[in-house]
């Protein structure tokens, strides 16, 4: 027997590449064997930003992120979280592109051609820990590009509410209504209404034209949709007035349906007025308690109920007065803001006294000022309010020290359109089934 020597099998070298994707396949494995549910509750403790990115690690992932459970746990662990270093704030606000020359502003704002201009819904994390001396609040802005045609024109672009991070948007020259998701940057323009009618002409002085008169978002608890009511007027021969109709419009059907109104009154914007709190939405209005005569007041609509309600003002706060209202939240109560309108202002708090938040009594609580500055924003913080001085800067105020601090926002338009909401960042998705179908490329450099 002829024996043949032994030679050791020669190994073959692998190249880098199998290298690094043999290691790909060990830490893969050793993911895998983690459990689910452990895997959830890291990621659901995530901002939408890193969940977006987190989505195309794995199949596995991607079902569960984008689930509705998932979505919901991710939702609480946004709004409850105590432990939170930052408190998220959203602006609307019109920047513009390379203008030096302030006479031009104006015109720049006035005209549909958005090429010298952007409207951009920002979104700030401003430190909940900020007793230093330092004047200025430092935060990194993200922004969102608004799209056509909700950009012609800073003045006609408005917020109409806000909840669980998604954003109601409402164009009110072309009666256009847009739903958006900023911490995913997703944007749904809703179908246009049958109550609305197209616009007559101006020699048909016997035709019947609609008119858009109030917008709300908000949240429905016993339904757990999302809703956005819509009340529409109706105007024939040069001022007469018919009855108004009302429609709803859920984010789950995506469709409007009409509802039940029993009350005429006249919606009017304020500035820093309109929102959504605890399922109610409010607005400032005229009523007309009876014939030829007006009061002022709040118009309320419940998201569940789909009831409208009038809540009464405190005496001697009306417009007529020379007095301006603002409506805010503060301490998880609804409070009216009024102050004089000329000059350094001082803002009397009113603490609405009923915790359903539709015929609650006023009660005037504190005094805040005298403040050099144009409206009051949004309170960010239980000592802290967020107000727009004169030349279009944000600025916090702190109600105990009485000082000031500078944010990085700026707007140059007429300080009563800058808009801002306290808001919680999500994954809900505006098209209705969770699932990013579309996004707006909208990264500034």
């Amino acid at each position: 027997m002829n024996w043949k020597p032994y030679r050791p099998r020669q190994r073959k070298l692998e190249s880098r590449e199998q290298v690094d994707r043999g290691r790909k396949k060990r830490q893969m494995a050793k993911l895998c064997k983690l459990s689910e549910e452990m895997v959830g509750q890291f990621l659901s403790r995530l901002p939408p930003k890193a969940l977006m990115r987190f989505k195309c690690i794995h199949k596995s992932w991607y079902s569960l992120i984008t689930s509705p459970s998932f979505i919901a746990k991710n939702l609480s662990n946004s709004k409850n979280n105590k432990f939170a270093s930052t408190t998220r704030i959203l602006f609307k606000r019109t920047v513009l592109k390379d203008i030096k020359d302030k006479n031009e502003i104006f015109y720049v704002l006035r005209d549909n051609n958005n090429d010298r201009r952007d409207i951009f819904l920002s979104l700030l994390d401003l430190c909940n820990d900020n007793d230093g001396d330092d004047q200025n609040l430092h935060s990194v802005v993200d922004d969102l590009i608004v799209p056509l045609p909700f950009s012609i024109c800073p003045f006609s672009l408005q917020i109409a509410g806000h909840c669980d991070g998604l954003i109601c948007l409402v164009n009110i020259v072309n009666e256009e209504v847009a739903l958006c998701n900023p911490a995913i940057k997703e944007f749904k323009f809703l179908p246009r209404s049958s109550l609305l009618l197209p616009r007559r002409h101006p020699e048909d002085d016997d035709g019947i034209e609609s008119d858009v008169n109030a917008v709300g978002f908000g949240y429905d608890s016993k339904t757990q949709d999302y809703k956005i009511v819509r009340v529409i007027t109706y105007i024939t021969g040069i001022a007469y007035t018919l009855p108004s109709k009302a429609e709803v419009y859920t984010l789950s059907s995506h469709s409007w349906r009409e509802i039940k109104i029993d009350k005429e009154c006249h919606v009017f914007w304020t500035p820093s007025f309109e929102m959504h709190f605890r399922g109610i939405y409010y607005w400032s209005a005229l009523t007309y308690p009876t014939p030829g005569a007006d009061k002022e007041a709040i118009f309320a609509f419940d998201m569940s109920e789909e009831t409208f309600e009038e809540i009464p003002i405190p005496d001697g706060i009306c417009a007529r007065d020379g007095i301006i209202k603002f409506l805010a939240v503060w301490k998880e109560s609804v409070v009216l803001i009024s102050c004089k309108g000329d000059g350094p202002k001082s803002f009397d708090i009113w603490v609405m006294g009923d915790a359903s938040g539709i015929k609650g009594s006023w009660t005037k609580h504190l005094v805040i000022g005298p403040i050099a500055c144009e409206i009051p924003l949004v309170f960010w913080k239980s000592d802290e309010l967020l107000l727009v001085i004169s030349d279009g800067r944000v600025v916090s105020y702190h109600l105990g020290n009485q000082t000031i601090k500078y944010l990085p926002i700026h707007g140059v338009e007429d300080p009563q359109y800058i808009q801002a909401v306290v808001c919680v960042s999500s994954m809900i998705s505006v098209k209705g089934n969770h699932k990013v179908e579309a996004c707006i490329d909208t990264s500034i450099e």
